[in-house]
C-alpha cells in the first residue's frame, strides 16, 4: 500500500474522530470513487473512542490507515496524512457524511490548473445554525485580511499541492482552524486558487460544538489570524486614527486656549505611536515565523530526496 501511495499523483486524506455511525458509508463511497478515478486514500484515526478505529481497520486492504494513540486534533490528523504521502496533490475529505464524492473528479481536474481548490458549500450548507454567528464574525475578519470576499472559509472538502502545505506546516494549528489558516496562507501568498461549488449534506451524528467555549475560540482565532497575516493593518488603522484624533484635538486647543498642551491630546498621540510600533513588532514576528516554517520545509524536501534516492539505489540492486 505504501509503495502505491508514493506513486500516486493525488492522495485523499480523511481524518476520523468518533464518527462510527458515518465512517463506514463514507469509506465505501470513497473507495469506490478511488477505483474509478485513480487516487489513493489515507485514513487517520485521531484517537477515536466510539469504535471508529475498528471500522476503519476493516478497510485496510483498500486504504492506508494510521492511528493516533490519543486525540490530537483535526489539523494534527491532516498533518499526519500530509507527512505520510509523497503524492503531488492532497485532497481533504471529512468523515461525517457531509461531503459526497460526486464532486471529486472535478476537484482533482481543477488541481491540474490551480495550486489550490477550495470547496464552496451552499449558503448555510452543512453548518448548524448555532455556528452561524461565529462564522459570520470570522468571515468578516478573513475578508478583511484577504482583501476580497471569501465564499467559504472552512469547507472541509478541498485540495492543494503537498509541497506548499509542507511550507506552511509549522504555521498551521492542530485544531479545526487548520482549514481557515491554510486558506488565508494560500490567498495571501498569491498562489493560484479557485473556489468550486460542492454538495454539502447535514452531518451524521452529534455536533461537538460548545456555544461559549467555541465562540471564545472563534474570536481568539480571528485575533491570531490578524497577527499572523497582517498585523500592520490590524494595528495601523487604529494607530493612525488615534494619532489623527490627538493632532486635531491639540489644534483645536491651540485655536481656542492659546499655547496650551492638552493632556488628552498627548495621551491619544502616544497611544497611537505605541500601537503603531506594536504593529511593526507583530509584522516582524509574523515574517520570522513564516521564514522559519519555510526553512523547515527545506529540511523535509532534503529528507524526502534522500529517501527517494535510497529507494532508487535499492531497486537498482
Amino acid at each position: 500500500m505504501e509503495d502505491m501511495q508514493n506513486k500516486s499523483e493525488t492522495t485523499v486524506i480523511m481524518p476520523v474522530f468518533n464518527e462510527a455511525g458515518a465512517v463506514a458509508d463514507v469509506l465505501r463511497e470513497l473507495t469506490a470513487s478511488s477505483r474509478d478515478i485513480g487516487f489513493q486514500v489515507i485514513v487517520v484515526d485521531d484517537g477515536s473512542t466510539d469504535g471508529s478505529a475498528a471500522v476503519v481497520d476493516g478497510f485496510k486492504d483498500q486504504v492506508q490507515v494510521i492511528h493516533h494513540t490519543s486525540n490530537h486534533g483535526y489539523g494534527a490528523a491532516l498533518k499526519t496524512g500530509i507527512l505520510a504521502t509523497r503524492a503531488q496533490n492532497v485532497v481533504f475529505f471529512d468523515s461525517d457524511g457531509q461531503h459526497k464524492t460526486e464532486n471529486m473528479a472535478e476537484l482533482i481536474g481543477l488541481l491540474a490548473e490551480h495550486e489550490f481548490v477550495f470547496g464552496e458549500r451552499p449558503k448555510g450548507g452543512g453548518s448548524p445554525l448555532i455556528r452561524q454567528p461565529g462564522k459570520w464574525v470570522l468571515g468578516k475578519v478573513c475578508n478583511f485580511l484577504a482583501l476580497r470576499k471569501i465564499p467559504d472559509i472552512n469547507c472541509g472538502f478541498r485540495g492543494g499541492r503537498r509541497r506548499i502545505y509542507m511550507r506552511m506546516l509549522d504555521l498551521l494549528p492542530d485544531g479545526f482552524s487548520f482549514s481557515t489558516t491554510s486558506l488565508l496562507f494560500a490567498l495571501r501568498s498569491r498562489y493560484s486558487t479557485v473556489f468550486m461549488p460542492v454538495r454539502a449534506d447535514a452531518r451524521q451524528g452529534k455536533s461537538s460544538v460548545r456555544i461559549f467555549y467555541d465562540g471564545f475560540k472563534t474570536l481568539l482565532l480571528a485575533l491570531r489570524l490578524m497577527m499572523l497575516f497582517d498585523p500592520m493593518r490590524a494595528f495601523g488603522y487604529p494607530a493612525m486614527g488615534l494619532i489623527l484624533v490627538g493632532v486635531i484635538y491639540q489644534i483645536f486647543i491651540f485655536s481656542t486656549a492659546g499655547l496650551h498642551i492638552e493632556g488628552g491630546a498627548i495621551l491619544s498621540l502616544l497611544a497611537g505611536v505605541i500601537l503603531f510600533h506594536f504593529g511593526l513588532l507583530g509584522d516582524q514576528v509574523a515574517s520570522l515565523r513564516k521564514e522559519m516554517s519555510s526553512q523547515t520545509s527545506l529540511f523535509w524536501e532534503e529528507h524526502e530526496f534522500l529517501e527517494r534516492r535510497q529507494s532508487q539505489l535499492e531497486n537498482q540492486q
